[in-house]
């Protein structure tokens, strides 16, 4: 009995591989560092190996196109668990160039580390056009009125006008060929990432990012997007770009404001209700310890209560004289008022 069980799981098993082979869909399994570990025929197909055995422990990275994008897809699964038909410029083993829509998920072991990233893979090659050399813009960017960036599908600015190069602090020159999320902060990065996804996916998209500070303040930029499509293929990203540093920056103020507000009313109200028991506790202990002496075993103990009563009455008093917002670090990135500075 114990054989045929053991006979039928093993047939499942195989089964159910042989399932996962044959799909019509490209599934792949790598680890964090990117070797491949599973893929099924379709996968080899789009990518040119022989087998699936060639495959196996192939680095992945050598099929991206730009080395930064595997780094990029990596960063933005790890941050959000998962990304969704992804566009991006791989190469085939043959050295041909492809483009792959991925869609990956992390793969968590018991302690919750990530330990894979499964993954598929469509063919969107007849989808979108890789930008000519000689494909030259600069006409109807400078005739715009407004901040103007044409970027291909992986966000790598093709041209840019006058006014967008002074939007973002650089020339023209030292814009054209650059990947626009090498302006961003990191935390920015993997957001355009996934704003480029949405935008191949439903033809127009705006996001607010904010650029690598300067040394004088913070800079943010709205941009909205709209994809170009010649003869049904992706050909470029057409984007207006506008500087929304001073509007955000007067929603932080606002935003402090507010939350200044709030700990002002907070503090006010917490005071006022501890004072008036923690007045009724001062002169309960006031009181006995008038009934004690220094030789009674219980004063020393009273003593005690009676300066950690004092203590709280200082600190109700601080709460109560709240006068500025100053928070400091506690613990997992809350922050917490600090009532001394704040008072």
């Amino acid at each position: 009995m114990m054989n045929l069980r053991s006979n039928n799981a093993d047939a499942s098993l195989r089964n159910y591989a042989e399932f996962v082979r044959n799909l019509p869909v490209a599934l792949y399994r790598v680890t964090v560092e990117g070797k491949i570990v599973f893929c099924n025929q379709p996968f080899i197909r789009i990518f040119g190996f022989p087998t699936i055995q060639d495959a196996i422990g192939y680095p992945i990275i050598n099929l991206y196109r730009n080395k930064k994008d595997r780094g990029i897809l990596v960063q933005t699964v790890l941050r959000r668990g998962c990304i969704n038909d992804i566009p991006l410029a791989f190469i085939r083993v043959d050295g041909q160039p492809i483009w792959g829509a991925v869609t990956t998920k992390a793969v968590l072991d018991d302690d919750g580390v990530v330990v894979f990233l499964d993954g598929a893979v469509r063919d969107v090659s007849g989808e979108i056009e890789d930008p000519a050399a000689t494909d030259r813009i600069s006409d109807e960017l400078e005739d715009a009125d407004r901040a103007a960036v044409v970027f291909d599908v992986q966000g790598t600015i093709r041209e840019a006008n006058h006014l967008a190069a002074r939007v973002m602090g650089q020339t023209q020159r030292q814009l054209a060929g650059l990947s626009f999320a090498d302006l961003l902060i990191a935390e920015d990065r993997q957001l355009f990432f996934m704003f480029l996804g949405d935008l191949v996916k439903v033809g127009r998209e705006e996001v607010i990012l904010q650029l690598i500070p300067t040394a004088e303040h913070e800079r943010y930029v709205r941009l909205c997007a709209t994809l170009v499509k010649t003869e049904g293929r992706v050909h470029k990203i057409s984007c207006i770009i506008d500087d929304v540093s001073n509007r955000i920056q007067q929603l932080q103020a606002k935003y402090n404001r507010q939350k200044f507000q709030g700990v002002l009313e907070m503090a006010g109200g917490v005071a006022h209700r501890f004072n008036q028991p923690l007045t009724i506790v001062t002169n309960i202990i006031n009181e006995m310890l008038t009934t004690f002496t220094a030789n009674d075993p219980a004063y020393p103990l009273i003593v005690r209560v009676h300066d950690q009563i004092r203590r709280m009455n200082d600190i109700t008093h601080k709460i109560g004289n709240i006068k500025k917002y100053e928070a400091v670090d506690y613990v997992a990135g809350v922050k917490i008022v600090d009532i001394d500075k704040a008072s």
